[in-house]
C-alpha cells in the first residue's frame, strides 16, 4: 500500500511540475507579444532551465535581444538553436545580427545558409544582394 502511495504522490507531484513549466514558455511569448523584451528574456531563461521547448526558447531569447538591439548576446543563443535545429529563420537572424555588427563576411555566409535551406525567403535574397551590392561599391 505504501508503494502505491508514493507513485501517486510523484504521478502527482510530476503531473503539476510539469504544467507550472509548460506555462514558462506561454508566459515568455505573452510577454513577447507585450513588447516587453526584457521580461520575456527571463521567462525564457526559466523555460530552458526547464528544458521546455528548449530549442523555440533560445531562438525567441535571441530576437528580444535583438528587438532590444543587443546583437552580441543574441548571437550564441541563435547558435545554440541551430546546433538543434537547422532552421532559415535562425540563419536569417543570426545573419541580421552580424549585418548589425558590421561582420559582413559572417553576416553573407548566414544569409547565404538562410535561403539555402529556404529559397523562398525574398528579406534574404534581398540582404544578400545588398551586402553583395555594397562590397562592389566598396562602401565597406
Amino acid at each position: 500500500m505504501k508503494y502505491k502511495y508514493k507513485l501517486f504522490t510523484f504521478n502527482y507531484f510530476y503531473a503539476n511540475f510539469k504544467e507550472d513549466t509548460m506555462s514558462y514558455f506561454e508566459n515568455a511569448n505573452n510577454l513577447y507579444n507585450q513588447k516587453e523584451y526584457k521580461k520575456a528574456i527571463d521567462i525564457y531563461k526559466k523555460a530552458i532551465e526547464y528544458k521546455e521547448n528548449t530549442t523555440a526558447s533560445l531562438y525567441n531569447t535571441a530576437v528580444c535581444f535583438i528587438k532590444l538591439g543587443d546583437y552580441k548576446r543574441a548571437i550564441p543563443l541563435l547558435r545554440s538553436a541551430i546546433s538543434e535545429k537547422r532552421d532559415s529563420r535562425y540563419y536569417f537572424n543570426l545573419g541580421y545580427c552580424y549585418s548589425m555588427l558590421k561582420d559582413n563576411k559572417n553576416a553573407l555566409v548566414n544569409f547565404n545558409t538562410a535561403w539555402a535551406l529556404n529559397n523562398d525567403d525574398k528579406d534574404c535574397e534581398k540582404a544578400i544582394n545588398l551586402i553583395i551590392n555594397n562590397y562592389k561599391n566598396k562602401k565597406f
